[in-house]
């Protein structure tokens, strides 16, 4: 339902495949372990990672069910990340600093900053800084291939902004708080207990049903006030609050919502030639292949294929 699920319902197989790819480098161990490698060398395929009674798991144990797991979708990674660096190389195509900085400023966007942005990336997908901007990059180089033959008119653009204003506006953002239950009488007890002084975060960790937020403190991050993956509702409710005041219980899909709003913000809107680059962009993209037909299309230009 929110941000968090959908993010992770998209580059979860990214993410899948980062740990995989790491697994062949590092072993990792369990809390308060030490070690018995140097990570900076290939482990030991021999080497037990776990035991359970008297059978131990070896690394080859681990490596061989993840390859088995995961291993097609990983090399369709490697070899499309192949083929769009050499796509990118023949047609002249790279990705500026700039270019990278502004689509990361869309996807920080819900979030309170960049830096706790990276966090959830962390926490919740296994990626680090690093892996999400190598896969924003092949991803926006991906894109200028798609786009590269296809010309979009000034006039094109020009109607396009104003047919839809609304589009490009500045945005009204909620940063907001929950705690989901089963019950109405279960968030009639939450809201007693919040009445009583206890802790929005502590009870939202305790009794919240969201596994994506509970944890956080039940931290929706920051929301449009007309998000679509969130419930009216709530989002009509949340948008009247003052700063730190709570309601519910609000009914909601999976149970019933007690809210607490942290802040607002004003996203500004898109402006000058800004505007009319991501207008061109947008509709250039919707004219070409999708992007998973277009990585077939390189694969088979260049010849990709898996050898044993």
């Amino acid at each position: 339902m929110g941000k968090y699920e959908v993010l992770k319902a998209v580059v979860i197989l990214q993410a899948v495949c980062m740990v995989v790819l790491t697994v062949v480098v590092v072993i990792k161990v369990w809390p308060g372990q030490t070690p018995a490698v140097d990570p900076a060398q290939p482990p030991d395929r021999r080497q037990t990672v776990a035991k359970v009674g008297a059978d131990s798991i070896t690394a080859a144990d681990l490596e061989a069910q993840l390859y088995k797991q995961y291993g097609d979708a990983v090399l369709r990674m490697l070899m499309v990340h192949k083929a769009i660096d050499l796509e990118a190389a023949a047609s002249e195509l790279s990705v500026s600093a700039q270019e990278l900085d502004r689509e990361l400023e869309k996807m920080i966007e819900g979030y309170d900053s960049e830096a706790r942005f990276f966090v959830v990336m962390k926490e919740q997908l296994g990626m680090t800084q690093e892996q999400v901007l190598e896969d924003l990059r092949y991803r926006l180089l991906l894109e200028k291939i798609a786009v590269r033959s296809i010309v979009v008119s000034d006039e094109e653009v020009y109607r396009y902004i104003e047919e839809h204003p609304d589009e490009f506006d500045a945005r009204q953002q909620l940063h907001l708080q929950w705690i989901l239950t089963e019950t109405e009488r279960e968030a009639d007890s939450v809201l007693q207990l919040l009445a009583d002084g206890e802790d929005f975060a502590v009870l939202a960790r305790t009794y919240s049903i969201d596994s994506f937020t509970a944890d956080a403190g039940g931290d929706l991050g920051l929301i449009d006030d007309d998000d679509p993956f969130y419930d009216e509702e709530l989002l009509d409710t949340a948008s009247r609050l003052q700063i730190a005041e709570m309601a519910g219980p609000i009914q909601v899909e999976g149970g019933y919502a007690v809210i607490r709003l942290i802040e607002r913000q004003t996203i500004a809107g898109v402006t000058g030639s800004r505007l009319h680059d991501t207008v061109r962009k947008q509709l250039a993209l919707e004219r070409a292949d999708s992007l998973t037909a277009l990585e077939d299309k390189l694969l088979t230009k260049y010849e990709a294929v898996k050898t044993e």
